[in-house]
């Protein structure tokens, strides 16, 4: 016979076989739906954002050189590419602003310290982006696709060149930082559950 009490068989019961709660509080489950959301846009924001520039990077502007065998050819079409580069960021900087927060009061502060420098480069960054590419406009001539002032036009071209390669590669320490911290989050509630059934038991 059973000498568990009726309140110890209630606990029993309330715990699966999985050893998660049978039922939780709608707290929780809100909480729950609000982090894998924050993390499915942090992932796809980066990965359109950085992954787009790195693509283009790597591939389509070499491929447009062979393609229309022309550098002011390839300098126009870039000009609009990176005006959606530089909208995605603003975006994706909030959503990873908001990842920050989120874990900022229960994360490790090393991981919070290289996720907030990151942060704040990469929005800087973005910053003086959007100072220089007006400036790189008023060298281009749009109907005649040609450059008014080309060593105005290079000077500038080369300084954007070397912010955005800046911004990325924060953007992939940020990423490493946000991984490990949600890593460590899961694992830190893995281990809470099983404190929780220890005690239970």
């Amino acid at each position: 016979m059973s000498h568990l009490t009726p309140t110890r068989k209630f606990q029993r019961t309330t715990i699966s076989e999985s050893g998660t709660p049978a039922f939780r509080s709608g707290n929780a489950a809100f909480r729950d739906g609000g982090e894998f959301l924050l993390r499915y846009l942090s992932i796809i924001g980066l990965c359109f954002w950085m992954g787009g520039f790195t693509f283009y990077a790597g591939v389509v502007i070499h491929v447009g050189h062979r393609v229309f065998g022309s550098h002011r050819e390839i300098g126009f079409l870039t000009r609009e590419v990176t005006v959606w580069l530089n909208r995605t960021g603003v975006i994706v900087l909030l959503i990873l602003l908001a990842n920050h927060l989120f874990y900022s009061r229960t994360g490790s502060p090393w991981l919070k310290n290289i996720r907030l420098g990151t942060l704040l480069l990469m929005a800087a960054v973005q910053a003086a982006l959007f100072l220089i590419h007006p400036r790189l406009d008023q060298i281009l001539d749009f109907p005649g696709h040609a450059i008014l002032n080309h060593s105005s036009f290079h000077s500038l071209h080369l300084l954007y060149i070397n912010l955005s390669t800046l911004q990325w590669s924060a953007a992939l320490v940020q990423l490493g930082a946000v991984l490990l911290e949600w890593r460590r989050s899961d694992q830190g509630r893995s281990l809470g559950g099983e404190r929780t059934m220890m005690h239970q038991a």
